[in-house]
């Protein structure tokens, strides 16, 4: 499987460029078409057919759907699309789930080993929402169909995106897909410093962190974490989710710039929210937006929701039903956010907790405000704005943490051990003792790896904090073309020399890959 942190992929993606600024007109999308399918057929082998199968029942649909209407049709084409999601992607789960249930009946003996072992398809759930947002579309009459089922392909199946979104709507990207792109010195160095970061944050400090992350989330159990600990750990797997994510999306977002192509932002800067409303319009964008557009409103303007505001309106008034239709919708969508991430509890349970946040903050939108207007200066003062950061982020890690727990039962019991006092110190020491510095351990990772990590993350703030003033890239491009091409060359080396790529040439997979 070719992974996005290889070498393998930068092989690929220099071929597939160097062929696509040779080409003219129409040939560059269709060698984008045949470098897609030909990166998932190298990245999923077999399961290349449900892309095709989807996208030419997204095309088949969509192209009635211009004639004729039917929501009778409509709703079978989401039966069929999703219906193959859900087998391909849950049928591991409900396998398993029937395997236990035989075996409580007394049919272990049949039943024994019969657990299903299913390898999901890359990217289903990206490119089945993708492919989704375009056939509503064209239902609710936003665009007319395209005649192309070439081109309907191309957008559903476009490379870069395959892994891990962003989720893409057909009207944005399609203008790009399908336009001729000349060559463009600034295409190639933003595109490629684009990249490097996104391999500086996932190689360099995510991986390191997945070490101290697994060593604090499994040395509970044995009661070696306790305390003090616990706060750390739930802290660093929030950030060990973002470096990860956003990682990934920096690397996707520059692979695509460098062929002209400018995708959709999925992160901007979340952890300067000030409540978790904020934080989910800045974190994981296009996936919230697909979910207000075609979860949210296709409940509100629905004719139940309509109906069920009609008659809250004479009992709790017309702000009242509002807010009631409002809060339900709100639930909805977080229902489906944690079915989309998995059928476990503790995606369902991660979603009625933002649900609940959400809710919250839905009804108690007016004290807020009156709180607002009656103590501006001190809602203006960066003490409060960095004490609404701390809440949001205190908030947002423990949610993000129960993803990296194997039951909500067990992520509980973890939590509790706060309340312990630590047994397990900072430091490691072999019994032999230490005959050189890299001997001590941090958190289950040599000092060098911790030195490391607390680098990268202050370099992580650092720049974060420049970028939103201004683009880095911009800035760098205002420098002269030497000292540039010296801090890219700089860059490059440390992720080169300081990744951590495993002990071979692809890292670990990325932690949002396996939704």
């Amino acid at each position: 499987m070719i992974s996005l942190v290889s070498i393998y992929f930068l092989i690929f993606l220099g071929i597939v460029t160097l062929v696509y600024y040779l080409l003219r007109g129409n040939a560059q999308w269709v060698w984008l078409l045949v470098s897609s399918l030909g990166f998932y057929a190298l990245a999923s082998g077999g399961f290349l057919v449900f892309v095709l199968v989807e996208a030419l029942l997204i095309f088949a649909f969509t192209k009635v759907f211009e004639t004729k209407k039917s929501k009778g049709l409509f709703i079978l084409e989401l039966v069929l699309i999703f219906g193959i999601v859900v087998v391909l992607k849950y049928a591991g789960w409900f396998g398993q789930g029937f395997a236990s249930l035989l075996g409580q009946l007394n049919f272990a003996g049949k039943t024994a080993g019969s657990s299903l072992n299913y390898i999901v398809p890359l990217g289903i759930s990206y490119y089945s929402i993708s492919g989704i947002s375009y056939s509503i579309d064209v239902f609710r009459d936003k665009y007319p169909a395209e005649n192309n089922f070439a081109k309907v392909l191309t957008f559903i199946s476009f490379f870069p995106v395959l892994t891990q979104g962003p989720i893409n709507r057909y009207d944005e990207l399609s203008k790009q897909l399908f336009t001729y792109h000349k060559f463009q010195y600034e295409n190639l160095t933003y595109g490629i410093l684009r990249m490097i970061w996104g391999f500086f944050k996932k190689l360099v400090v995510a991986e390191r962190l997945s070490a101290v992350v697994g060593t604090l989330t499994t040395g509970w159990q044995e009661n070696l974490y306790s305390g003090g600990w616990i706060v750390l750990a739930v802290a660093l797997c929030s950030l060990n989710l973002y470096m990860d994510f956003s990682g990934c999306m920096d690397i996707v977002l520059g692979a695509a710039e460098i062929l002209g192509i400018r995708l959709p932002e999925n992160f901007d800067h979340p952890y300067l929210s000030k409540s978790i409303p904020e934080f989910w319009r800045r974190w994981h964008i296009t996936l919230g937006a697909w979910l207000r557009d075609y979860v949210m409103y296709s409940f509100i303007t629905s004719k139940p929701a309509k109906l069920l505001n009609k008659k809250a309106k004479d009992k709790i008034g017309r702000k009242g039903a509002s807010v009631l239709v409002t809060c339900i919708g709100v639930l909805l969508v977080w229902i489906v956010y944690g079915v989309w991430h998995g059928l476990e509890m503790k995606y369902i349970i991660s979603g009625l907790y933002y649900a609940l946040i959400i809710i919250v903050a839905t009804v108690l939108d007016g004290p807020i405000k009156k709180f607002d207007s009656r103590f501006p200066k001190l809602v203006a003062s960066k003490a409060y704005g960095v004490f609404c950061a701390a809440r949001t982020y205190f908030l947002a890690m423990i949610g993000a943490f129960f993803f990296f727990m194997p039951t909500i039962k067990e992520g509980m019991a973890y939590l509790g051990n706060i309340f312990k006092k630590p047994v397990q110190g900072l430091i490691s020491i072999p019994e032999t003792g230490i005959e050189k510095v890299t001997d001590i351990k941090l958190l289950g990772v040599d000092l060098l790896d911790f030195v490391v990590i607390l680098l990268g993350v202050i370099l992580w703030i650092v720049l974060a904090t420049l970028h939103k003033k201004k683009d880095i890239r911009d800035r760098l491009s205002d420098m002269n073309i030497v000292l540039r091409w010296l801090i890219l060359l700089v860059m490059l080396l440390v992720v080169i020399i300081v990744g951590n790529y495993g002990g071979n040439l692809e890292a670990g997979s990325f932690i949002y890959q396996g939704f």
